[in-house]
């Protein structure tokens, strides 16, 4: 990085400084009119475009002013007292000028931003109390981001329902989110399908159900002949999924077929995996019971959307043909998928240090010990460098495919999100 390209944003990374430091109620409209502009995310997303080693430390600053300054105006809000006239006035300026929210409105026949600042209001009266309370459940030692459920969880929410109304009435609208191991994607699609169940009408919509890939790997039994395929980490107690191949492809098909024929009446039963015994589960109480029809499926699967269109021929043999093979099969899937979520990639060692972040956080919720160092070193490996070859295949799926491209920080709060190149 040059020194002007490090130059370019000082006084904003100064300002987004000044701002963490001052008193909330030190004027709600400058605080979000400076913070939620274009300008303030402009100058996080470069900084982390460019490397520059002082991200980390300003985006930690941007989030703590918008908590101080945005976090207590909407906690009044969600416990139902009255807005302010001034704190009214800069919420509904916000949603027009905040880049994060404002890229989920409509293209055409724009809301006026009052219209969609009373909207919110009232969803977020409506979701909070439920949000809050999955949101301590699924973790002990973060409190309920009301500022990221305001500006990111809400809107995203409300275009997928707008979405489904316009593109798929009456049937199963798919999302799909790709992104590296670690880097929020069932937090970020838990999240959505507490929101959505509360926007969707559940008799003539649908509920919704949040997935991951992980829940149609195949048994251990099944994989283990894969090994003399190349389908191996190398390192003892490491496991051999994550890759193509190593799905039962059939099973999620049909569960995909069961979700488009749900009824408001019905009930599905759908299996998950047991990742501490690397084998499915056979604990019923570790499979998703889902009474009713199912509206909207969020799926997250560490190379959705990825480009399926590839010639294993074209490959050595070996275990990045094999996976070209098996990535080939997971077109229906993808073809079917309405909208694409991606988040962008970050290096090799901050997928290891997140990786290690997600094992920690499982053992403290779910107990047992998980992988240590070496072995997610060894296993995120053999997922990400040693199974592609980056010229025919990709996990990383083509800006064609992507409906919304997003950024995030260190400690996984979104800090921007751009369309992608999807209509």
């Amino acid at each position: 990085m040059t020194p002007t390209a490090a130059r370019t944003h000082d006084d904003v990374v100064q300002e987004i400084r000044d701002w963490s430091t001052r008193p909330p109620g030190a004027g709600i409209g400058a605080a979000l009119a400076f913070l939620l502009s274009d300008r303030a995310q402009t100058a996080l997303h470069a900084l982390r475009t460019l490397g520059d080693e002082r991200f980390d430390a300003v985006a930690a600053h941007h989030r703590e002013a918008v908590d101080a300054h945005l976090g207590p105006v909407l906690l009044r809000i969600a416990e139902g007292r009255p807005v302010g006239e001034e704190a009214f006035r800069a919420l509904a300026a916000a949603t027009r000028d905040d880049p994060l929210q404002a890229v989920f409105a409509p293209a055409r026949n724009p809301v006026p931003p009052e219209a969609v600042a009373l909207e919110r209001i009232r969803l977020l009266r409506r979701v909070w109390e439920p949000f809050a309370a999955w949101w301590n459940g699924y973790f002990t030692d973060a409190e309920p981001p009301v500022a990221d459920l305001w500006r990111l969880y809400l809107p995203f929410a409300r275009w997928i329902v707008r979405e489904k109304r316009i593109r798929r009435s009456g049937e199963l609208f798919v999302v799909g989110f790709n992104g590296s191991p670690g880097a929020g994607k069932t937090v970020l699609t838990n999240a959505l399908a507490v929101v959505l169940d509360h926007l969707l009408d559940r008799g003539s919509e649908g509920r919704a159900v949040a997935r991951s890939g992980d829940d149609w790997y195949l048994g251990r039994a099944a994989r283990e002949p894969l090994r003399r395929l190349g389908y191996d980490p190398g390192v003892p107690g490491v496991p051999n999924r994550s890759l193509p191949g190593t799905h039962d492809l059939g099973r999620l098909l049909a569960d995909l077929r069961a979700m488009e024929r749900s009824t408001e009446h019905g009930t599905l039963r759908l299996r998950g995996f047991d990742k501490r015994n690397d084998d499915r589960s056979t604990d019923p109480d570790r499979c998703l019971e889902v009474r009713g029809r199912v509206g909207v499926f969020l799926f997250d699967l560490w190379f959705a959307g990825a480009e399926t269109d590839v010639d294993p021929a074209a490959l050595p043999d070996g275990l990045p043909r094999r996976v070209a093979e098996h990535l080939r099969g997971w077109r229906p899937v993808f073809d079917r998928m309405d909208a694409l979520w991606a988040f962008e990639w970050p290096s090799f060692e901050q997928m290891v240090r997140e990786r290690e972040a997600q094992e920690r956080l499982a053992e403290r919720r779910d107990g047992g010990r998980g992988m240590d160092g070496e072995q997610i070193r060894a296993f995120m490996r053999y997922m990400t460098e040693r199974s592609w070859d980056r010229r025919t295949t990709s996990p990383v799926p083509p800006d064609a495919a992507i409906t919304f491209r997003a950024w995030r920080d260190t400690r996984h709060r979104v800090i921007a999100v751009r369309r992608g190149g999807r209509a």
